[in-house]
């Protein structure tokens, strides 16, 4: 367990989440409940552990309305990656304590985003529009799993971005900031869960500026698939209702677009007849005039929110050399989202086995002898990469036929499966128990041979 002690000047934050519960009783003062966890934090603890559960608040003023305070991130750049778990000396640390409560997993209603009396259906608009922070997203940030933290960084990043320009900064003259994210990569590597979250952890994240969030999901394929040659008319209508949306200065708006290369094909690549959005799906010269149309509405209509601090627009691509230069210049930050290397893939199967083994789908881990390096005594769950790569003569466990770890074994078929995408990698397990075995319980042993005997079938 490694001890972090700060000898900056300027300390680094632990941030702490006060999950609220669901009462009847009206609004909250989330600010006098932040307040009041920080005070008791610092008079209670000397120390915390990130990731731990944080008790003992009966006492405050405020208990009947916590349902859970959480250790949740520590933002240091220089922290070790592999740390399975840190200490945070509180002298250290500013504390971030953000206080929320999470909605039901209902939209919201057509009437409060003034579409009601619009001919046009919200459906046919292609907005899907959630509550933030909401039940239905309480568990994709947590489902995140990358060989590299690229999630916390782009959440630490886009935070403080969005909280500097909150002090008043001119965004057309004193700073060049459009609040346009991209997240590229390949299909199925992870980028749609991660807007998601992020969305969500914003919301909570920045709870001293906001006093509610919405996230705005927009379909760009369906979008121009359903509105042939009226893409661009579409999108302005659109861009009108988040702009008229974000008046509304408490509240925070994330606004979602997938596989945005179908509304910002390269214009240049239109007028060659190239272009990826309406000509290529279907094949005519014809449409490249509405790409272009939908390309210039959108870079007009991001203009037009770049002055607003309360929007956010988080977009995803799996074809970024097919996006038009205009709108990769206006983009502040742009992540790639590969697919799992071997590390990350063992982590995202280590929990789908668990969460097998917790619906008692796969029988219970029996650990005796050498075994008890790798899951602990009494363990009933895989251990996480960072726990087996620490572990003594795992390599000679390897070697060895007869006691072959578990862990092992998973940690050498997820080298096998480098290449293949997060979401083909958590179909696996089902996959493998649909086609190889026969009822519940299974043993793991079971499981291991029918994922050997998967990847064989399927290559």
């Amino acid at each position: 367990m490694t001890r972090i002690r700060s000898s900056a000047a300027q300390k680094p934050l632990l941030h702490v989440e006060v999950r609220l519960k669901n009462t009847e009783q009206g609004f909250l003062r989330t600010d006098l409940i932040r307040d009041e966890v920080s005070i008791w934090l610092r008079q209670k603890y000397s120390a915390i552990v990130i990731g731990q559960e944080i008790t003992g608040y009966e006492g405050l003023m405020h208990a009947e309305n916590i349902e859970s305070v959480n250790a949740v991130e520590y933002t240091r750049t220089d922290a070790e990656e592999n740390d399975t778990q840190k200490v945070c000396d509180l002298e250290d640390v500013q504390l971030d304590v953000q206080a929320y409560e999470l909605h039901g997993r209902g939209d919201i209603s057509m009437a409060d985003l003034g579409l009601e009396d619009d001919e046009e259906k919200p459906e046919d608009l292609q907005l899907h529009v959630t509550d933030l922070p909401n039940i239905s997203l309480e568990r994709h940030w947590e489902s995140l799993v990358f060989t590299k933290p690229l999630h916390t960084q782009l959440l630490h990043s886009i935070t403080r971005m969005l909280s500097i320009m909150q002090m008043g900064l001119d965004t057309t003259t004193d700073m060049n900031w459009n609040g346009l994210m991209l997240l590229y990569g390949p299909p199925g590597s992870g980028k749609t869960t991660l807007c998601r979250g992020l969305a969500q952890k914003l919301t909570i994240r920045l709870g001293s500026y906001f006093t509610r969030g919405k996230l705005v999901e927009i379909c760009a394929q369906s979008l121009l698939s359903k509105w042939f040659g009226e893409s661009g008319k579409l999108v302005s209508k659109i861009f009108e209702k988040l702009e008229a949306m974000a008046l509304d200065e408490m509240s925070f708006i994330c606004v979602m677009i997938d596989e945005v290369e179908t509304l910002t094909g390269s214009r240049e690549r239109s007028m060659s007849g190239s272009e990826c959005g309406d000509a290529m799906r279907y094949g005519d010269s014809k449409t490249d005039q509405g790409v272009i149309q939908a390309t210039n509405q959108l870079l007009t209509a991001l203009d037009r929110l770049r002055h607003r601090s309360n929007i956010v627009v988080l977009c995803t691509s799996n074809l970024i050399d097919a996006l038009d230069s205009a709108f990769l210049d206006r983009v502040d930050i742009k992540q790639l989202v590969p697919n799992p290397e071997p590390r990350a893939i063992y982590e995202i199967l280590r929990s789908c086995i668990n969460k097998l083994i917790q619906k008692e789908i796969l029988e219970p881990l029996v650990v005796q002898g050498q075994d008890e390096e790798f899951f602990g005594d009494g363990e009933l769950s895989f251990p996480s990469a960072a726990q087996l790569l620490l572990c003594s003569g795992w390599e000679d466990e390897e070697n060895d036929g007869t006691t072959r770890s578990p862990a092992i074994r998973l940690w050498r078929f997820s080298e096998k499966c480098e290449g293949m995408s997060g979401r083909a990698l958590r179909r696996l397990p089902l996959k493998a128990l649909a086609r190889h075995t026969y009822s519940n319980p299974v043993a793991l042993e079971t499981l291991l041979d029918a994922l050997e005997k998967l990847l064989t079938e399927d290559s």
